[in-house]
């Protein structure tokens, strides 16, 4: 590679509509510092010509959201401009749920335009959606159409669904895991607690706290809070993604119908059950927890910290070989 600094564009953002993607963005900022301490890193906004599309959508009426979803017709604009189209960098990255098609739609034209440019990519720690044969096709012909790719994903079915259809590709886990390396958090003064964070369906009566105090989080706060947000006491809703690291690095267990609620309580060494039936949760499975669904679950730290090292230095080496062209 070249003496002078690599320039660093992370792809990042979406957190008002799911502060927990901020989780897995800044666990890949603290893998790629580790991997790369003399890089220049600038934070890139990654939900701009979502933002645009959403609100293009939701002005059109809501006759024609119904019209337009029943009969499959996409409206669009392309009025939105994003940085990391155009800015002068060497490798733009991005991480996260982002190897299916709603990335390409919303997010696929800043990729293809930087790499028209020379702009390497590298995925860090990604992810299918809904694990499917056309999700499979549709990205697999995304990825070939950028000129120099390298994707570590995270997990091993993800892994399976592009092996061979590129040339760097590896199986690492989700960045989240990371986050200690990003944020130690300071001590908070409350009592033994519990966090429920349900945002997709109904808490379950069966969870039992035990003496524990229960706190309620969400991770949606696009647009005014739901009343059922605002309805109970002890709850957090923040713009802050530390705030939430704050209170889950410090949990005794997370109950949660949201992925990266558990991983951020999983990785700072606390328990959690995922109450989702996404496919998503093949993420858990990397990193040994099968039966998240099923029961609640702790990680083994020195399996943990194992694989994050893993993952540094595969980050470095798809780094080392975008960089020399190989």
């Amino acid at each position: 590679m070249s003496s002078e600094a690599l320039k660093i564009g992370l792809y990042i953002g979406s957190w008002p509509q799911n502060i927990g993607n901020a989780f897995f963005d800044l666990g890949a900022k603290a893998i790629l510092k580790a991997a790369l301490p003399n890089a220049i890193f600038y934070p890139m906004g990654g939900a701009v010509h979502w933002m645009f599309e959403e609100s293009f959508r939701y002005h059109a009426g809501y006759a024609k959201r119904i019209v337009n979803k029943l009969f499959k017709v996409k409206d669009s604009q392309n009025n939105s401009l994003e940085i990391g189209e155009y800015a002068d960098i060497d490798i733009l990255v991005f991480a996260g749920m982002s190897m299916c098609q709603e990335f390409i739609e919303n997010n696929g034209r800043t990729f293809l335009n930087a790499s028209k440019r020379g702009v390497k990519v590298l995925g860090l720690g990604t992810g299918a959606y809904r694990y499917t044969q056309e999700e499979k096709k549709l990205y697999g012909e995304f990825l070939q159409s950028l000129s120099d790719v390298a994707i570590i994903t995270r997990d091993d079915a993800t892994f399976a669904m592009f092996s061979g259809q590129i040339d760097k590709i590896a199986s690492g886990i989700d960045c989240a895991f990371c986050l200690p390396q990003y944020y130690t958090p300071p001590r908070l003064d409350l009592p033994v607690y519990n966090a429920v964070n349900f945002d997709a369906g109904p808490i379950p009566n069966t969870i039992d706290h035990g003496d524990n105090m229960v706190i309620y989080t969400h991770h949606d706060l696009w647009g005014p809070l739901s009343k059922d947000y605002t309805a109970k006491p002890n709850t957090l809703v923040s713009d802050i993604p530390e705030d939430y690291l704050t209170l889950y690095a410090q949990v005794q267990e997370t109950h949660s119908d949201r992925v990266h609620a558990c991983v951020a309580s999983l990785t700072y060494g606390n328990k959690a059950r995922l109450y989702s039936k996404t496919p998503r949760k093949a993420l858990f499975e990397k990193v040994g927890l099968p039966r998240i669904t099923q029961e609640v679950s702790s990680i083994n730290q020195d399996m943990l910290a194992e694989l994050k090292a893993a993952q540094v230095a595969q980050t470095r080496k798809f780094v080392e070989q975008l960089m020399n062209n190989k």
